[in-house]
């Protein structure tokens, strides 16, 4: 009986996790490193537990190419399949586009980067009838899904460690690993600016409110020409909002510029808030905070392999629709097994010739 492979992973974001879980499952004798990891394996906030959770390859078309659709519904797949035994706040009911009357046009522009098949106008009052007064019809894209991200974090983290993983509370440099395993992954998002050095960070602020007089079956997409946002909805009449990206040359280095939020920014979010339904005039502000994706100039996640190392990032805006299939195409190829989506993610070389690209 041979040997398992010895794999470890630096970074306990939303890559990591989901990549340590596929290979372990795959007969992997996996280790997970992170910092931010407390002695009980739970972790602290990163960018991945300030995510939205929206599973939205539709909705994020204009962010993301159209062969990148397929890869997005797998990522829905797996999570579908994980949340029949464990506790993550999936629901798949799609997801809903609206605009004020007057800005109607950005659905129109919006829809004409839509697969024909998926443009397909519903009325408010069908969908989510507490928006009736907003407008009278909106996007429906029913294959899209959201999440709980703490939950399904946590979810993954208790998985590894039931299947006999390790999480291991330390900084590593995936180089210093790589004499004592077989692979080192190194997912550790803007920590690994270090090492990668076209990856920039883009900072995102969220707020978290409870409003006990509102309710959504799903998220909902506000386009606006100056304050676009998402809300996402959670139990407990609890919602998720989000809406200002930021490039951050400062918020690359070391993480600076995570956890602050401007005014401006958090009363610009506010605003179009309100705009969405009066209500939230008397919604409880939970958190207002702020994270940093990495991400490279194309806004697309890759997977570089160099020798024994092999580092996974730039998921940006996508991090819980693509970690999973990006784990997936590590395993497969770990394992010598064709995956379809591995020439959207692979790219291979040294260091050197990654800085000629």
């Amino acid at each position: 009986m041979s040997t398992p492979p010895r794999i470890a992973v630096a970074g306990a974001g939303v890559a990591g996790l989901c990549a340590a879980e596929i290979l372990q499952a795959r007969g992997c004798d996996v280790t997970l490193f992170d910092p931010l990891l407390t002695d009980e394996g739970s972790g602290a906030p990163n960018a991945s537990a300030l995510a939205g959770g929206m599973l939205a390859p539709y909705a994020e078309i204009e962010h993301m190419p159209p062969e990148w659709i397929a890869a997005g519904l797998a990522g829905i797949t797996f999570w579908e399949a994980f949340s029949q035994e464990h506790q993550i706040g999936f629901v798949k009911k799609g997801s809903f586009l609206v605009a004020h009357e007057g800005d109607r046009y950005l659905l129109r522009r919006f829809e004409a980067h839509l697969p024909p098949e998926t443009r397909s106008y519903r009325p408010v009052v069908d969908i989510e009838p507490a928006l009736a007064g907003l407008c009278s019809s909106g996007l429906f894209l029913p294959e899209e899904a959201h999440l709980v991200p703490l939950n399904a974090l946590e979810a993954l983290r208790e998985s590894i460690r039931k299947g006999g993983g390790r999480l291991e509370t330390c900084a590593v440099t995936p180089e210093a690993l790589a004499c004592d395993y077989d692979y080192v992954l190194d997912c550790r998002g803007m920590g690994a600016s270090g090492d990668v050095k076209d990856l920039r960070g883009v900072k995102g602020e969220i707020v978290i409110v409870r409003n006990s007089e509102f309710s959504l079956e799903r998220p909902v997409r506000l386009m606006h020409p100056r304050y676009p946002l998402y809300i996402v909805p959670r139990p407990d009449h609890v919602f998720m909002i989000g809406a200002t990206v930021i490039e951050s040359g400062e918020a690359a280095a070391e993480g600076s510029g995570a956890g602050t939020v401007s005014v401006r920014s958090a009363l610009e979010l506010l605003s179009a808030l309100y705009s969405l339904h009066t209500s939230f005039g008397e919604a409880r502000i939970l958190q207002i905070l702020s994270g940093v994706r990495p991400a490279y100039s194309d806004n697309l996640p890759h997977i570089r392999i160099e020798d024994r190392i092999v580092r996974c990032n730039g998921l940006f805006r996508h991090g819980f629709l693509l970690s999973p299939v990006m784990g997936q195409c590590v395993a497969d190829y770990m394992t010598g097994v064709e995956n379809r989506f591995s020439a959207l993610f692979m790219q291979t070389g040294n260091k050197k010739e990654r800085a000629a690209l």
